[in-house]
C-alpha cells in the first residue's frame, strides 16, 4: 500500500496534468501533493473508531520513511516540468 502511495499516485497525477495540460507550477503542485506520505488523520481516526490501530500507526510510520527515499525523485521529475 505505501508503494502505491507513494509511487503509483505521484505517476497517476503527472499522467493526467499532462493530459489535462495544466501549467507547469501546477503539475507540479499537484505531483508533489500526491507525492506526499499518509497523514497522521489516519492513525487519529484509526484511535477514534478503535479500529486497527497498529497496523495504520505502523503504515504512517513507513510511509514517512519511504516517503524520504521517493520525495528527492518526485521534486526532480517536477523541477524538469519547468
Amino acid at each position: 500500500m505505501c508503494a502505491l502511495k507513494l509511487l503509483a499516485m505521484p505517476a497517476a497525477a503527472f499522467v493526467l496534468a499532462k493530459l489535462l495540460g495544466l501549467p507547469p507550477v501546477a503539475a507540479g503542485v499537484i505531483v508533489l501533493f500526491a507525492a506526499m506520505p499518509t497523514g497522521a488523520n489516519a492513525y487519529i481516526f484509526a484511535v477514534q473508531y478503535k479500529r486497527l490501530v497498529n497496523p495504520v500507526s505502523g503504515a504512517v510510520a513507513l510511509g514517512t520513511l519511504l516517503a524520504a527515499v521517493t520525495l528527492p525523485g518526485a521534486v526532480m521529475v517536477v523541477a524538469r516540468l519547468n
